[in-house]
């Protein structure tokens, strides 16, 4: 070998050797600060690479002083905002997790198909962002072929670690390049308003007054679960950012993850998101919480909505990575777009649930190996997710384990042509108080909807459109038949009904099927989707969150009173319920 490429070789084999020298020298060192099994996470028969102890600092500087590209390498140093190296903070390129030395260095070999270097923000530190009126995270630098050294600057939080913070978390925003059908009155005439705008004017309008009800104090984020947008009505390359910062006007720090309509099979897609929100695959930092947002969208076969959630081998590596150099004493919320609880279109491997309530549905073929590394925690692990469209804490028992996976229902509803889910869940999002290591409160936040209202009533028998619930559900017609659709619910609240002043325990229901007043509804007046989506030929749709009672009377009046998991306690009656699709519900707010 001569000339030019001789040199080349030598370059990478002397980047190659150092890397493995500082790897053996600093295993002692870091050793002394977590377990073993931490440290050199096996994978693939692979170590993960480990940064210089202090003493070989001068190596790196020489390194990053002499190599000339092409340089294998990425490195760089971590400093505080007045010059002092930050020791202990991950860095990654989503395929290699490293940590910094005392001296603030990193250095790793750079994976070919990585688009960003980035580090995990300590919980002590605050998470950069855009701008000031756009607190979207930016905690990332975009990978280029012509830089090697990456720096970063974290600032301190004066009080230290926030152990006690809200968090807003959003179902699919999904904005279109379209003009959906929307009404503003009772008339049946559609005007042209954008998804964007109904997202400014309403999704955002109400968060922000919800943020100043909070002491002002108060520390605040949100998580986005995917599907910001879709490319339906055309391709438009400003829609990833304009969402970016509609997402990001509020005082909240926002995060997302990728969903399936940010990418549909197309790698321009992925590079507008990736350009807007940066890595797809990350985790952070806040109080006692280790955040990991993951793409688990793959287009393995057809018809991916009812696909369950996948990672494939490198996202699994990656992610054994950084769980292993995560604080083990903290809870981990895993944030990714698909469930992985739930699907009809399984890959293979995947496994299927077996339960009557839920025929044909699999769980991810990863979702056994993605909980032996969760279950390690001490503090536990929440699954968040979206894509959906219909509200469910889904909940299956799973090798030994009970598992609740929260699969948020969509901002956007069906898609901006209602204010409704196709589960009749408001249009909204959903508030979480976090303190250590615990959710310590809960509840949906329908938009422009009061706090205390968590419920909808309907009666049985009534007919919207051709659909009742008597029909789907084979209730009685004539009996006065009360039906609460409890949007947050799950096995761990109590619904019941009071009838003369006596409690009767309300049946919930838990089973493939349709909300019949949301399917009433879509089928005569969406536009953007088929009635099949909306209607109980979508197997993949679980209604598990409705609740109905026979009362002794049919000219009974009913209380309804469900008490959630943290003692919040929520009231409607029959007298409230609904028989037409107006008045701030399905149709336009008043």
């Amino acid at each position: 070998m001569k000339g030019k490429n001789a040199h080349i070789y030598l370059l990478v084999l002397s980047a190659l050797a150092v890397l493995v020298g500082f790897a053996m020298m600093s295993l002692t060192t870091h050793g002394k600060q977590r377990s073993a099994t931490r440290d050199t996470v096996a994978v693939r028969k692979k170590k993960v690479p480990v940064v210089p102890s202090a003493k070989d600092s001068a190596i790196l500087r020489a390194l990053t002083n002499t190599v000339t590209p092409p340089d294998p390498t990425v490195r760089g140093v971590l400093t505080n905002s007045l010059g002092a190296p930050m020791k202990g903070v991950v860095v990654s390129d989503g395929y290699t997790c490293t940590v910094t030395n005392d001296k603030g260095l990193y250095i790793f070999l750079r994976h070919k198909g990585a688009r960003f270097v980035w580090y995990t923000v300590p919980s002590d530190c605050a998470i950069p962002t855009h701008s000031s009126s756009d607190r979207t995270a930016l905690f990332y630098t975009p990978l280029s072929v012509k830089r090697n050294v990456y720096n970063f600057t974290l600032r301190r939080l004066p009080g230290g670690a926030e152990r006690d913070y809200r968090l807003i978390v959003f179902g699919d925003p999904q904005i279109t390049n379209a003009f959906n059908p929307y009404y503003t009155g009772p008339d049946d005439n559609p005007i042209n308003k954008s998804d964007l705008a109904r997202f400014t004017d309403e999704t955002m309008a109400d968060v922000k007054q919800t943020i100043a009800s909070w002491p002002a104090s108060t520390p605040v984020y949100a998580i986005s679960m995917g599907d910001d947008v879709q490319y339906y009505g055309g391709y438009n390359s400003r829609l990833e950012q304009n969402i970016r910062k509609a997402l990001g006007s509020s005082r909240a720090t926002v995060f997302s993850v990728i969903g399936n309509h940010d990418q549909d099979g197309r790698d321009l897609y992925l590079r507008k998101w990736q350009q807007s929100f940066g890595p797809d695959n990350y985790s952070f930092d806040r109080g006692d919480v280790h955040y990991v947002c993951l793409n688990d969208v793959h287009f393995f076969r057809g018809m991916l909505y009812w696909q369950p959630g996948e990672l494939d081998a490198d996202q699994l590596h990656w992610l054994r990575q950084d769980l292993a150099l995560a604080d083990h004493s903290k809870k981990v919320i895993l944030c990714y777009h698909i469930p992985l609880t739930m699907g009809t279109r399984p890959r293979k491997g995947a496994a299927p649930l077996r339960l009557d309530s839920e025929p044909g549905h699999y769980s991810s073929s990863v979702l056994k190996r993605v909980l032996s590394l969760l279950e390690t925690f001490k503090g536990g692990y929440e699954l968040f997710c979206g894509h959906t469209h219909f509200a469910i804490n889904h909940e299956i028992d799973y090798h030994g384990h009970h598992l609740l996976e929260r699969c948020h229902a969509a901002a956007c509803g069906n898609i901006w042509q209602s204010n409704i889910n196709i589960c009749g869940t408001p249009n909204g999002y959903y508030v979480y108080s976090i303190n250590g290591t615990g959710i310590r409160d809960s509840y949906y936040k329908g938009t422009f909807w009061p706090r205390s209202r968590q419920m909808t009533v309907f009666k049985a028998a009534t007919e919207f459109n051709g659909e009742s619930y008597a029909n789907d559900w084979k209730l009685p017609k004539d009996k006065g038949v009360i039906v609460a659709n409890v949007f947050n619910s799950d096995s761990r609240w109590r619904v019941v009904a009071i009838e003369d002043g006596v409690e009767h325990g309300m049946t919930r229901i838990n089973h493939q099927g349709q909300d019949a007043f949301a399917t009433g509804y879509h089928h005569r007046y969406n536009r953007s989707v088929s009635y099949q989506f909306v209607s109980k030929a979508n197997g993949y749709l679980i209604m598990n969150h409705l609740y109905y009672y026979e009362p002794k009377s049919a000219r009974s009046h009913v209380v309804i009173r469900a008490t959630d998991p943290y003692g919040n306690i929520y009231t409607a009656s029959s007298s409230e319920a609904v028989t037409e699709p107006f008045f701030n519900f399905a149709h336009y707010y008043k």
